[in-house]
């Protein structure tokens, strides 16, 4: 159980909160699938930790990542034209931008003085990188360091399918979703039944009951892996993989690292994020998982994929009748939608202080240690997990679940080390 402050410290991010200082000047921040970029179309409004920004692509592929707010007045770029040479240009008093941020036309300077004007007129503009089927922004101070080595980045891009949901609560909740795999098999019960009934004797599937958490701190992040018995003392080891701040990959369908379920929350402000959830696999996915998160007949927005269908007033647009009909939570549009949906229910920023975790919640408790350790050292200086400002690139290895024997140790098997 926290305590207040700790809980505000972990969930608060806008302003001069630490939480989101320690974010900006340390990670890469996701804020757009690359298809939602696209040469021609109007600014493409972004919200990071609590501040309004515009992103654009230019004709020949180059991305702009600007402050929303013109630097004359103030007025918002969101409604700039949008030039045919890809540049923008504000309706308030017509004065222009390229991609790089330089201002090329001023006309409330007098004719004689604009080439000179202009010159000291520069939009903020911030280091973007695409990777992984996703746009990234470098939000911190200085030059943006290198790149994260992630699983997904890379030869794999081409069998990487991805989504982006608004999530209507604070960051934290989305994060802690994602490590938490003893929900699985309860929250998910109809989805996982009709993809074990479409993958029969798959270990992916073995999720019944709550699992034993074994975890451990990695200079990334955090390894979780839930292990669960199966039949002649055998177990099911399901390992995954947490970046900080915000990156988890989970296991998805027998999985040995070359493929997984990509879940990444990008804080919005203190009571939203964005929720980039898909799949990566090193061969095109074909089977029962991907079917879950791509339902026939394409009933889904890429760019939408998970949206409220409803609020508390309305139990957030359960279908009681499909649960009498068998459905267990009364959620059928996608399996991401049973996440988003209690994670909402939670409130826009849970009350931690009123928690009562049990032994599922293993990998969730040291999270929150490693993020409050982060934070005691922000003010010393130093690097936290995972951090892009470290002297050797952050490498992130890709999630595993697979069958141990019965005496084995799952790291073991896992290619991992055993302790002694």
């Amino acid at each position: 159980m926290l305590t207040k402050e700790q809980n505000e410290l972990l969930t608060l991010i806008e302003g001069d909160a630490p939480m989101g200082q320690l974010m900006r000047e340390n990670y890469w921040f996701p804020f757009a699938l690359a298809s939602q970029l696209v040469p021609g179309d109007a600014p493409f409004m972004v919200r990071l930790v609590g501040r309004n920004y515009i992103a654009l692509r230019a004709p020949d592929g180059r991305i702009g990542f600007f402050d929303e707010n013109c630097p004359h007045r103030g007025a918002s770029l969101a409604l700039a034209r949008v030039e045919q040479g890809g540049n923008l240009r504000c309706i308030f008093h017509a004065w222009e931008f390229d991609i790089e941020g330089n201002a090329t036309d001023c006309p409330t300077e007098p004719p004689e003085r604009a080439a000179a004007f202009c010159s000291r007129v520069k939009l903020a503009r911030y280091p973007v990188h695409e990777a992984g089927g996703l746009v990234w922004v470098w939000l911190g101070s200085g030059e943006a360091p290198a790149f994260p080595d992630l699983p997904f980045v890379g030869t794999l891009e081409k069998n990487t399918f991805l989504t982006v949901s608004l999530g209507q609560c604070n960051w934290l909740q989305g994060v802690e979703g994602t490590l938490d795999s003893a929900h699985i098999g309860t929250l998910h019960k109809t989805w996982i039944s009709g993809i074990a009934d479409r993958n029969k004797g798959n270990i992916g599937m073995s999720l019944d009951g709550p699992p034993q958490y074994d975890s451990d701190l990695t200079d990334y992040g955090l390894r979780a892996a839930a292990l669960r018995p199966l039949t002649g003392g055998k177990t099911y080891a399901r390992i995954t993989e947490y970046m900080m701040p915000f990156i988890c990959l989970a296991p998805s369908n027998g999985t040995r690292g070359r493929e997984g379920v990509i879940f990444i929350i990008a804080p919005v402000d203190d009571e939203h994020h964005l929720m980039f959830f898909g799949l990566y696999s090193d061969r095109e996915k074909q089977d029962p998982v991907a079917a879950a998160i791509q339902p026939e007949g394409g009933r889904f927005d890429r760019f939408n994929y998970a949206p409220l269908p409803g609020g508390r007033e309305d139990r957030w647009g359960q279908d009681r009748a499909l649960m009498k009909a068998g459905h267990f939570t009364g959620f059928g549009n996608n399996i991401l939608e049973e996440d988003m949906v209690v994670q909402a229910s939670m409130g826009p920023i849970v009350d931690r202080t009123r928690e009562f975790l049990s032994a599922t919640d293993i990998a969730i408790v040291q999270t929150r240690r490693m993020l409050l350790a982060a934070l005691e050292g922000l003010a010393a200086g130093d690097l936290p997990p995972g951090s892009a400002r470290r002297s050797e690139p952050v490498v992130m290895p890709g999630p595993i679940d697979v069958v141990v024997e019965a005496g084995s140790s799952w790291k073991g098997v896992a290619g991992l080390p055993v302790p002694a």
